[in-house]
């Protein structure tokens, strides 16, 4: 279900990109307001865009969201105080805490919203191999800062 979220959010967002881009050709005067002459074969045109849209969204969300695995020693107990600190540091929040997974939250609304409201990051513990869920991008970045961080000490 939350594929199926994520994907229609992802049409959704990249829809508004591309109202947006032709609202600025016209009102730029770059294009007129007609759709049979704004694009080559007309209404057809707007169905294969249509197309190609949906096929974005039904891929992206499996290509952009991971669950990745750091190269960290210690577990979830003993690098907890460090990794909340790793977290706030990149401008997360923490949204719920137990002893076997933590979750944490973009605290800034723009950042949020550019994401889709899918800023949900993730780290959980499975005995001693800790495992990150989020945005890849985001996933990548905290996972680096979390191996450099906690192997250097």
């Amino acid at each position: 279900m939350r594929y199926f979220i994520r994907s229609v959010k992802t049409f959704i967002y990249f829809f508004l990109i591309f109202v947006l881009i032709i609202a600025v050709f016209v009102i730029s005067g770059t294009a007129e307001l007609n759709i049979e002459t704004m694009f080559r074969n007309g209404y057809t045109s707007l169905w294969e865009i249509f197309g190609i849209l949906v096929l974005i969204a039904a891929v992206y969300p499996k290509v952009s969201y991971v669950k990745s695995v750091p190269h960290i020693s210690g577990n979830l107990s003993s690098n907890r105080v460090q990794i909340t600190e790793i977290m706030h540091g990149l401008d997360y929040v923490t949204e719920k805490e137990s002893e076997e997974k933590m979750t944490f939250r973009l605290k800034s609304a723009a950042g949020r919203f550019s994401r889709r409201y899918e800023d949900r990051i993730t780290i959980e513990a499975a005995g001693s191999v800790l495992t990150v869920e989020g945005l890849r991008k985001d996933v990548v970045r905290i996972i680096s800062r979390m191996e450099y961080r906690l192997n250097r000490e």
